[in-house]
Formats: C-alpha cells, sequence, structure tokens
C-alpha cells in the first residue's frame, strides 16, 4: 500500500506575524544600513557586526516563526544545534547584504554578486533550518520548488539590495518613503520561506527519532521567539535613532565648521589668488571654487570645460596648454604649467596651474588640482628682475661689488657679480674660500685688512680702507672696502655686509690730475720745454706697470721728427729714431704725424707699417706701440706723444685716456713755448718800430732841438766872456767872476740835460719799467719841445696835481706818447687862427688810476673817422706815416691803460689816457 502524505496547514496568525517581523527586520535593515555607511574605522565595523546580527536574527525569526506556522498532524521537535547554524547563516548573509549597500557606489555586478551570495546564505538559512525539524515521517522536496526558492531567494536579495542602497541615506530615506520600503522589502521576503515550505512533502515512517538535543516548542515558545526578535530590533532601531541624533549634531557641528573652513578657504583663496578645480577626462566635467571663475572672469552660472578654458589662454600659449592637457587625460599623470590667460578688458594674466592626478573607487581618472593667479607675482618679479638688472648694471658702470662674510669663521657667503668681476674670481667656480681672497691681497697690505678686519669683529664695528689685490694675471687693482656688522639677538656679529669698488682708475686719475696740475704750473712759469716733456712722460710711466713713453717734435721743415722726451727709452734707439722722415709708412710716429691720426700698432713684428724700423725696434723688445699726433689748435703738426710696450697688446679705455690728456698737455707746452718765441719776436719787431718812430719825430724836430741847444751854449759862452772880463781888471772882482762861472756851470749842466734826454729817446734797448713821475715826464717833454711851441707862438699851459702817485711804467715809452700827443697837437695849431693854447693835465680819479690829457684848440678831429685815427696807417698829415698814435695806444694797453680821442670845446681836440697806479702792467 502506498504511503501517504502529510497534510500540513498554517497558522495564520503565526504567518502573519512572521511577515511583521520580515517588514520590521526590512526596516531595521534599511535603518541600518545608512549608519554603516556614514560609518567608517572601527564603528563601521561594530555597525556591519551588530547590524548583522539584529538583522539576521529578525530574518532567522521571521524564517523559525514561518516554520512553526506549518501544523502536521504529527508531533514536530527541533535540533537546537541545527537551529542555531540556521541563525548564523542568517547572520552571515546579513553581514554580506550590509557591506554591499553601504559601499559609495554599488554597479551592477557588485549588485549582483551580492545578491546571489545572500540569496544563497537566506536559501541556506531555510533549508538548514528544516534540516533541524525531529519528526516520525520522511520529508522530501520538489527539485523545481527548490531551485525556484533559490531563484527567489536571490531576486528577492537583488531587490532588497536596491531598494536598502537607495533608501539607506538617512537625508532621503525618512518617513514613509523608508516604511514603503520596508514593506514591500518585508513582503517579499517571506515568498521565498513559504516557497521553500511548498518544496517539502512529508511522508509517515514507522522508523523511530532521534530526539537527542531536541526540543518542542510550544506556544509560549513561539511568542518567546517573537518577543525576543521584536526587542532585539527594537534595540537595534533605539541604538541607530541615538546614534543617529548624535551624529545628526556632530554633523551639525562639523558642517558648520565645513562651511566656516570653505569659508575661511574662500577667502584665503581670494587673498592667494588661487582657484581650485576638479576635472574628470573621461565626462569632461569641470568643478570650480569661486575664485577660480573669478580669475577667469567667466560668471558663476557658466558651466566650465576644457574649451571655455582655452578660449581664455593667451593665443601664444594656447598650443602648449592644449598638448598639456591632452597629455594629462592620456597618461594620467600630473601636470604642471604656468601660461597667459588674454581676459576680455583685454589685460593679460599670468597663471600657474597644478594638478594632481587620481582615481576614485571605480578606477576612474580625476584631477584635483589648484590655479594661481601669479600676474602680481610676475610683476614683482619683473619688476625684482629689473631692479636686479639696475643694481648689477649700476654696479658694473661704477665697478663696484657687494659680499657677504663672517671673517671670524673664515667664510664667504656671498659674491655679486660685480664682486668676482672687480677681485678677478671665475663666477662659475664658486664661492671662494677666504683663504684664497687673503692670499690674493698685495702682500705689503694683508696686514693692514687683517688689523682692520679683527678691529671690527672685536668692536662691533664698520671698517672702511684702501688695499691693493693681485688678479690671477698678476694684475694689481686698488680697491676700496667698506664693511658693516650684522649683529644677532645677543649682541654677537654674525656677518659683515658689504661693498668693494675698483677705484683703481680713479687713483690713476688722480695721479693724472695731479700730475697735470704740475705740467701745468710748469707751463705757466716757462719752464723749459725739454724739461716739461720730460716731467710729462714720467708722469703718464707711472700710471701703467711696463709703459715706456717718448715724445716727437716735428721739425720746421715738416718732414723730419726730432727727440723731444724719452727719460726711460734706451738711448741707442732715441738717437736711432732721431731725425726720422715722417711718412705712411714710418713707423707708429712718423705715421701718425703724416696721417695726423692716432695709429695702433699692436705688434711691431707683424705690423708693415714697421717694417722699416723692425730692425731697431726689435733689439730693445718692442711689440707695441701707440702714438697720437699733436696737433697745434691752428691744425699745424707739431710732433707725438708714443706709448710702448715689450708685449703684443691693444691700449685699454684707461690708456687712451692718458695718451690723450699727454697729447693735449705736450701740445700746450710746445704751442706756449712757440707762442713765448712769437711774443719775443713781435715785442722786438714793436720796439724797432717803436725806435724808427721816435727817430723820425725827433728827426723832424732837428731845428727846434737846435735851438733848445744852442740857448744854453750861448749863455755859457755869453757868461765865460763875462768871466774873463770881471778877472782880467785891475782889481780882479772874484765875487762876479764867481757868479759868471756858477752861470756857465748852470747853463752847461742845462745843455747835457737836453742832450741827455735826446739820446734817450735815440737809444734802442730793452724796455726796462720802474716807479716813474708822470708829471715830471710832462715837465721834460714841455721843456723838450719849447722850441717847436715858441716857433708856432704855441702857449703851453700845465695843470699837474699834486701828489700824484707813481707809476710803473717804462720811461722811455711814455715820453714817446706824450711826445706824439704834444707834437699832434702843435702840427694841428701851427696854420690855425686866433689863440693857439695846447693844454697838458694830470690828475687821479676816484677808481685811483692817472687820467692824463693833452688838449688844443686846433683844426679838431676829422669828420665821420674819429674811429679810425688808431688805425695803423691811417693820418690826416700830407708827409705822416699813420703809426704814431696806434703805437701810442699799443704802448698805453700795455701798461694796463687806456687811451682815446675826443672832441675840445669850444674847439680843437683832446687826447686822453689813463694808468693805473696799483696794477702792474703785464710785460
Amino acid at each position: 500500500m502506498a504511503a501517504v502524505n502529510l497534510i500540513g496547514t498554517y497558522n495564520y496568525a503565526l504567518v502573519a506575524l512572521s511577515v511583521l517581523i520580515a517588514m520590521f527586520a526590512s526596516y531595521a535593515a534599511l535603518d541600518l544600513a545608512g549608519r554603516v555607511t556614514v560609518a567608517g574605522g572601527w564603528t563601521r565595523a561594530v555597525w556591519l557586526l551588530g547590524g548583522a546580527s539584529a538583522m539576521g536574527t529578525g530574518i532567522w525569526s521571521m524564517h523559525y516563526i514561518g516554520m512553526l506556522a506549518f501544523i502536521l498532524p504529527i508531533p514536530v521537535a527541533y535540533h537546537w544545534p541545527t537551529v542555531l547554524l540556521s541563525l548564523f547563516a542568517a547572520i552571515l548573509a546579513s553581514v554580506v547584504a550590509l557591506s554591499v549597500v553601504s559601499r559609495q557606489k554599488m554597479g551592477w555586478f557588485r549588485a549582483f554578486a551580492g545578491s546571489v551570495l545572500m540569496g544563497v546564505g537566506i536559501a541556506s538559512m531555510h533549508y538548514i533550518g528544516m534540516a533541524a525539524m525531529r519528526l516520525p515521517a520522511i520529508c522530501q522536496f520538489k527539485s523545481v520548488l527548490v531551485v525556484l526558492s533559490v531563484v527567489f531567494a536571490v531576486l528577492i536579495s537583488l531587490a532588497a539590495l536596491w531598494i536598502t542602497f537607495h533608501f539607506r541615506d538617512e537625508k532621503t530615506g525618512i518617513g514613509w518613503e523608508k516604511l514603503t520600503g520596508a514593506v514591500v522589502m518585508g513582503a517579499a521576503i517571506p515568498i521565498m520561506h513559504y516557497t521553500g515550505m511548498a518544496a517539502a512533502s512529508f511522508t509517515p515512517s514507522g522508523m523511530p527519532m532521534d530526539l537527542s538535543h531536541a526540543v518542542n516548542i510550544s506556544t509560549l515558545g513561539t511568542g518567546g521567539i517573537a518577543a525576543v526578535t521584536f526587542i532585539v530590533l527594537g534595540l537595534a532601531l533605539l541604538t541607530s535613532s541615538v546614534d543617529r541624533r548624535l551624529a545628526a549634531h556632530t554633523l551639525e557641528l562639523q558642517e558648520e565648521k565645513l562651511q566656516q573652513s570653505e569659508a575661511y578657504l574662500a577667502e584665503a583663496q581670494r587673498l592667494s589668488h588661487t582657484g581650485s578645480f576638479g576635472w574628470k577626462p573621461s565626462t569632461g566635467e569641470i568643478i570650480w571654487s569661486e575664485e577660480t571663475f573669478r580669475i577667469f572672469q567667466y560668471d558663476r552660472s557658466t558651466k566650465p570645460s576644457v574649451e571655455l578654458v582655452l578660449q581664455r589662454v593667451h593665443p601664444d600659449d594656447a598650443t602648449v596648454v592644449r598638448q598639456t592637457i591632452e597629455r594629462a587625460a592620456q597618461d594620467g599623470k600630473d601636470f604642471d604649467i604656468g601660461h597667459r590667460l588674454l581676459v576680455p578688458d583685454g589685460g593679460v594674466k599670468h597663471v600657474h596651474v597644478v594638478a594632481h592626478a587620481e582615481r576614485d573607487e571605480s578606477g576612474e581618472l580625476e584631477f584635483v588640482g589648484a590655479v594661481m593667479d601669479t600676474t602680481e607675482t610676475k610683476r614683482a618679479e619683473e619688476s625684482l628682475r629689473r631692479s636686479e638688472g639696475y643694481l648689477a648694471e649700476a654696479q658694473r658702470l661704477s665697478h663696484t661689488g657687494s659680499w657677504a662674510s663672517i671673517p671670524a669663521m673664515g667664510e664667504i657667503r656671498y659674491f655679486s657679480e660685480e664682486c668676482y668681476r672687480v677681485l678677478g674670481f671665475d663666477p662659475h667656480g664658486g664661492q671662494p674660500r677666504y683663504e684664497t681672497f687673503s692670499q690674493r691681497v698685495h702682500p705689503d697690505d694683508q696686514a693692514k685688512l687683517t688689523e682692520a678686519v679683527e678691529t671690527a669683529g672685536r668692536e662691533d664695528a664698520e671698517f672702511e680702507l684702501d688695499y691693493r689685490f693681485v688678479r690671477p694675471g698678476g694684475e694689481i687693482r686698488d680697491i676700496h672696502v667698506l664693511g658693516h656688522p650684522v649683529l644677532n639677538s645677543s649682541g654677537g656679529p654674525v656677518e659683515f655686509i658689504g661693498t668693494v669698488m675698483d677705484i683703481t682708475e680713479r687713483k690713476r686719475a688722480e695721479a693724472l690730475r695731479d700730475g697735470e696740475s704740475r705740467i701745468l704750473e710748469m707751463i705757466a712759469r716757462d719752464a723749459p720745454l725739454e724739461e716739461t716733456l720730460e716731467k710729462l712722460v714720467v708722469v703718464v710711466e707711472a700710471q701703467f706697470a711696463g709703459l715706456l713713453c717718448s715724445v716727437l717734435l716735428l721739425d720746421e721743415d715738416g718732414q723730419h721728427a726730432r727727440h723731444g722726451a724719452a727719460p726711460s727709452l734706451p738711448g741707442a734707439y732715441t738717437k736711432a729714431i732721431d731725425g726720422l722722415c715722417i711718412g705712411p709708412k714710418a713707423g707708429s710716429c712718423g705715421t701718425a704725424m703724416y696721417r695726423r691720426k692716432p695709429v695702433v700698432v699692436t705688434d711691431i713684428l707683424q705690423d708693415p707699417l714697421w717694417e722699416a724700423y723692425r730692425d731697431v725696434a726689435e733689439p730693445q723688445g718692442f711689440r707695441a706701440c701707440w702714438s697720437t699726433p699733436i696737433v697745434a689748435h691752428s691744425g699745424k703738426t707739431l710732433g707725438s706723444f708714443a706709448m710702448y710696450y715689450r708685449e703684443p697688446r691693444s691700449p685699454s679705455l684707461a690708456e687712451t685716456r692718458a695718451l690723450e690728456l699727454a697729447t693735449h698737455l705736450a701740445g700746450i707746452a710746445i704751442e706756449r713755448k712757440l707762442a713765448r718765441e712769437e711774443r719775443e719776436r713781435l715785442r722786438q719787431a714793436q720796439a724797432d718800430l717803436s725806435r724808427v718812430n721816435r727817430v723820425t719825430t725827433m728827426g723832424e724836430l732837428t731845428a727846434s732841438l737846435a735851438h733848445e741847444v744852442n740857448q744854453p751854449i750861448a749863455a755859457a759862452s755869453t757868461n765865460a766872456n763875462t768871466c774873463l772880463r770881471w778877472l782880467a781888471g785891475d782889481t780882479p772882482d772874484i765875487e762876479e767872476a764867481r757868479a759868471a762861472a756858477m752861470r756857465i756851470v748852470k747853463d752847461s749842466k742845462r745843455a747835457a740835460e737836453i742832450i741827455n734826454r735826446i739820446r734817450q729817446l735815440f737809444k734802442k734797448g730793452t724796455s726796462q719799467r720802474e716807479l716813474v713821475d708822470v708829471n715830471e715826464i710832462i715837465q721834460d717833454m714841455a721843456v723838450l719841445l719849447r722850441g717847436e711851441t715858441t716857433r708856432f707862438d704855441i702857449l703851453v699851459a700845465t695843470d699837474l696835481a699834486a701828489d700824484l702817485p707813481q707809476v710803473m711804467a717804462d720811461r722811455v715809452q711814455l715820453q714817446q706818447v706824450l711826445m706824439n700827443l704834444m707834437i699832434n697837437g702843435i702840427e694841428a695849431m701851427k696854420d690855425a687862427d686866433g689863440a693857439r693854447e695846447l693844454a697838458i693835465r694830470s690828475q687821479q680819479t676816484e677808481n685811483e688810476q692817472l687820467l692824463i690829457s693833452v688838449s688844443d684848440t686846433g683844426m679838431g678831429l676829422p669828420s665821420q673817422q674819429t674811429d679810425q685815427i688808431f688805425n695803423a696807417f691811417f693820418t690826416t698829415k700830407p708827409h705822416g706815416t699813420g703809426m704814431g698814435l696806434r703805437i701810442s695806444r699799443t704802448i698805453v694797453e700795455s701798461h694796463g691803460g687806456r687811451l682815446w680821442a675826443a672832441d675840445n670845446s669850444p674847439r680843437g681836440a683832446s687826447f686822453c689816457f689813463m694808468l693805473p697806479t696799483k696794477v702792474e702792467a703785464p710785460e
């Protein structure tokens, strides 16, 4: 007889309870999933295990109460270890579920894998629980329904995961949304259980039951399971709620801090002109901070994109920026680039972009970076570079370098570029050692520099001094150093900072100026030309090591050069070139005088200009010679000044300047000598002309002078006869004879004086100046010309001021001036009608000068020709030479005075001249 399956029934109250528990567990799952999601670290692990335990307990409770709702007509017991195993399977399935739904992202693969694991776990829980049944029957399963139950378990798990993932967020899943999701999920979960129950069939069996570890569940036990389940789920929800509130409060505080931090960040970005951005190359999505919008000058409503960025990039930088962006998107590497932006107002901004590449959980590439507006920095850098450039150029022009050093430690910390150049160190060789620097100081100055630095270090004071420095090539430079101590907080010197100035050129210029002053002084006191030129050569040679100089003078024939000065050149060489003929290939000096231009020969042995004189220069070791012609102001070549060196070289700027100065001074000395000689010749010619004028004038006065001489001679003769008569009487009258003899002596002296005055006017000699009495000269000339005035019936009236100061003058020349003026007055009146008067006056003016005037009553000055009467060869006399007034003016002016003419009132002419009484007239 075939076995009959036992027919079971359901306790719908327990079925409803199981569904309610499933919904409650689902709500708990949704709530716990949110807590697990927001938690991190060990807190996440606690929530994951605690939530899985509560959720698993709820699922297991739904399953077990559902099994208790199935009533068979036979007694049923449960093997409690197996029941616990089914509970473990439920908790494990819950761990999988919460782990999957608490991820930040849940892709389809992860959802499917999680649903399979969770479904298998729930199915395992169900069938393990059924295996715990102990009853006198055989349990069999329909394969189709078993598979269907598993499929339901996987699909329901997938739906549960989706619902839980989307409603886990407590902000978006609060209230009816989460409750609806829990109802749907709670109603779906029992489907798998009751499908599994439908797959089982029970056939009575006579085999004895193994009731070890088996328990019977009473109604009270069922109620206890339900109560415990609700308590566990309730505690889980309560804990979640409390934690949620704490988390919400904490979140509010964090959000406040975050908002504050974001405000600080935004302000910091605004102040630092640094914006932030995020970029996903796969989607092209770009997120900008507020400062980034401001930097690119786009409105906040604008959606950023790569093309939008490129629209702002300066055209000259667009290609590089585009390539950088494309390479970063392709290689997924960090990038760092600086470029310019062309903003709408036409301005140009400089930006610096730095981005870091990273990948999110899904492996998608994204960049996080910053864009900095470096416009002001660029301007500051440009200004700094410009300032540094100006400073470097100023240091180069002034030959002043800057430095920093700690002498106590023997350490040099800093040299400016000009400092390297001034001291001759290689800037590419790094900072020189202090010992190396000290060794290059001139041996005679090392002690002085060391003492100054050590004293400044002990006294924390500045130091300043001059010393000499030997460059690597042996060149010696004059250096002026200034150091200032920089003190630390304890007052001790940390380092000295200062400057070094190359004063070689200044020292050289000072020496040249001193030498120039001495040379000009020698020229001013008319020192001999040879002595002056030799001193000039010595001064120039002292400025440059190894320099030899010479001066050659061009002969009067303009073709041959003569030795001028060369104290340092070998005598054999100076003799060899003395008398050389200038020409286009006559060495440096002869060629310079021929071309009348400077000639620079850097290598005598190679230059064709020295071909004819190479045999003379080579034995003396001369290799370089630079010569400049000495040219007068008139353009005439006077000679040349040359510089010699015993090694091939070109002239430096300082040497060129020295050569120009030496040539200039030599020209002054030579021209002064020539001018002095020319003045002497001119003076002699003027003296000869003046004498000729005097002789000519005296020749015209022969008759008058003879009369003047005859008068005292005739008077002497008469007095001699009278004396003889007084002595020849019977009784000689001695007193009368003595009186007559005295008159003879007086007349003889008078004649001698007249003859002496005439002899002085005829005398030929050099000008001799002495203190003279002008009134005495006037009286002498009145006596000398008395014959002429008497002959033409002219009255001579003198008005001579008393106590006139004497003047420094040449007596004969003043006599000549008065004689010329008086004779001109006499000749102007000899044919005039009416009174004839020659008035001579002397007086002292307010400016302490003597004024002498000679006035006549003659025909007066020639009309419309007054300005010409002092010109040479101008005359109104039929037989005049036209030189008298010209010579007279020249004589007066040579004495520092002035001669002029004016009309005399009521008729005639007046000639006046003034002479200084205090200033000695130049010769």
